[in-house]
């Protein structure tokens, strides 16, 4: 209320209210249009889709077996990587016989499992902790994924009768190689000229060395860690000189399985004999696997596709 002048005058505020209805309209059937629940399949139906959806992951596994060396190793682990994701994938939709619910379950969570554990190894192969074919079969046949996906195929397949299904994969308990004996020599070609290299390993692993004239080597030598060795009956030449260290030898892709390094001396190695009447003169050599006051040598990575390892 304002007092204007003596004269008394209301201010009156109309508000209005805006009432809003919601309604909902039906199909005009009544009914639910939702998809009706997926039917299990039958028993055989289900073997045959397990055999598709596993089978691949079998060739991948395959294909593992047969890698040696570090060359083309994580394209391989790769491929079993994807194979069992495709496998999960496969299967996880499916609508499994009712006496198989819950092996089905077991098995699609285990392949989920095993994915992710090959997906590890493959780190590790990049960060070349893993180095070996052989080395990454023990590592994952000792693998709790691996173990629970082998129950799980198991399980699953007993529930089949009249169905065999064989998935590769790597067998628990694998032995890595006995270490090579100081100055084993693991390559040899034509070692009959005069020159000498003496190798010493100070450094903190077991190590190879390899000369090469050209593209193959010439010798390589295991060099226990602590111990030294002298390779005899260098012909005359030039050579590069390689070295790699690391644990747990492979003997068949003749590398380390674990924590592998790969290096290559910046200076080569020049052998040259000279005879006399009387005498015969040529060339000795001394080099280290570590760091050494007043050394210098020095050396440089090399990329391990690259390594003369053939």
């Amino acid at each position: 209320m304002k007092r204007l002048g003596g004269v008394t005058r209301m201010i009156g505020v109309a508000s209005s209210l805006l009432l809003v209805t919601a309604c909902s309209t039906g199909s005009g059937s009544g009914g639910d249009d939702s998809p009706p629940p997926p039917q299990p399949v039958s028993a055989k139906e289900y073997a045959t889709m397990l055999t598709g959806a596993l089978g691949p992951l079998d060739k991948a596994l395959d294909g593992l077996a047969t890698a040696n060396a570090y060359k083309g190793l994580d394209d391989r682990v790769s491929a079993v990587e994807t194979a069992t994701r495709q496998a999960a994938d496969k299967l996880t939709p499916v609508q499994p016989p009712a006496e198989l619910s819950s092996q089905h379950t077991q098995l699609v969570a285990a392949l989920q499992a095993f994915e992710k554990e090959v997906g590890g190894v493959g780190e590790q192969i990049n960060d070349r902790v893993t180095c070996t074919g052989g080395a990454v079969r023990a590592d994952l046949g000792d693998a709790k994924a691996t173990a629970g996906l082998r129950a799980a195929i198991g399980a699953a397949v007993a529930r089949l009768p009249g169905t065999k299904i064989a998935v590769s994969l790597p067998a628990a308990d694998q032995q890595v190689d006995a270490r090579p004996s100081n100055g084993k020599l693991l390559r040899s070609r034509g070692l009959d000229g005069e020159g000498l290299l003496t190798i010493d390993n100070g450094g903190s692993s077991d190590a190879v060395v390899t000369i090469t004239k050209g593209r193959k080597p010439t010798a390589a030598v295991y060099v226990r860690k602590g111990k030294q060795y002298t390779v005899k009956e260098i012909p005359d030449g030039t050579y590069a000189v390689f070295f790699t260290g690391g644990t747990d030898w492979d003997g068949k892709a003749r590398a380390f399985g674990h924590k592998c390094a790969f290096q290559k001396f910046d200076q080569s190695l020049g052998f040259r004999t000279t005879r006399t009447t009387t005498q015969t003169f040529y060339q000795t050599y001394r080099i280290t696997l570590q760091p050494v006051a007043g050394g210098t040598a020095k050396t440089d990575q090399v990329d391990p596709d690259r390594y003369p390892n053939e």
